[in-house]
């Protein structure tokens, strides 16, 4: 094994190696078996991206993230918060009770509030997780009483023709769908056809412009579904 090496070199290998060990006068190989890790460590500290980042942008990279699995309402839902001037990071739990006391005071219904707060969260939430601000503003939305459904609106057959009046003078594509919808007695939802893109802008056309219309006929409340409610004469 350690022909042509001369005796110091092959003393200094045999010292320093693992496997070859001196047993007596002669030596031995012994095989070193390496224990595996059965574990790892990993870091899971996530460094600070943007702490300084503000509301509106926080919403905006969230509603970019979250455009494909929003309903049309939570995304409405989530627009009325660009125009808060609050960095993320700085909002309390006291700022989150001084705007709910401010949507209450302008009217905002008690149902809308608690969606309006729950989505607040889920913002918070995500940024938080994400590593953009620390986890200092945590809470949650609890209801502590049931809140009274809203009770169907009908039209009188005066307020459903000042309606038609004013559907055929500016919104004529409406008339159609609200006379199909009383007479069928369907909700918007079931009574549009087309592709889920094609119901998803025209519904969103309709409720646009029907809440022009409401303002005209000076019913803020009231919803397109309960049209299906009316007594339409043909």
């Amino acid at each position: 094994m350690f022909c042509e090496i001369d005796a110091v070199t092959a003393g200094k290998f045999l010292q320093k190696s693992e496997n070859i060990k001196s047993v007596g006068n002669k030596f031995e190989y012994i095989e070193t078996i390496k224990a595996e890790d059965k574990f790892r460590i990993i870091d899971k500290n996530i460094p600070s991206k943007n702490s300084d980042i503000t509301v509106v942008e926080a919403c905006e990279i969230f509603l970019e993230i979250k455009q494909n699995t929003l309903t049309e309402m939570s995304f409405q839902v989530y627009k009325t918060f660009v125009y808060s001037k609050f960095r993320l990071k700085d909002i309390t739990i006291q700022d989150i009770q001084n705007f709910r006391k401010y949507l209450q005071e302008n009217k905002v219904s008690e149902y809308r509030i608690k969606n309006i707060l729950a989505l607040l969260n889920q913002i918070i939430k995500h940024f938080q997780n994400e590593g953009y601000i620390e986890k200092t503003c945590i809470f949650e939305i609890k209801r502590i009483v049931n809140i009274p459904k809203r009770q169907i609106q009908i039209l009188t057959p005066e307020q459903l023709a000042e309606l038609f009046k004013i559907t055929n003078k500016k919104y004529s594509y409406l008339t159609p769908i609200i006379k199909n919808l009383i007479l069928q007695n369907q909700s918007l939802n079931d009574l549009l056809t087309g592709s889920e893109q094609q119901k998803k802008s025209l519904k969103r056309k309709i409720r646009k412009d029907f809440y022009r219309l409401k303002q005209e006929l000076g019913l803020t409340n009231y919803m397109f579904d309960d049209l299906r409610f009316s007594n339409f004469v043909k």
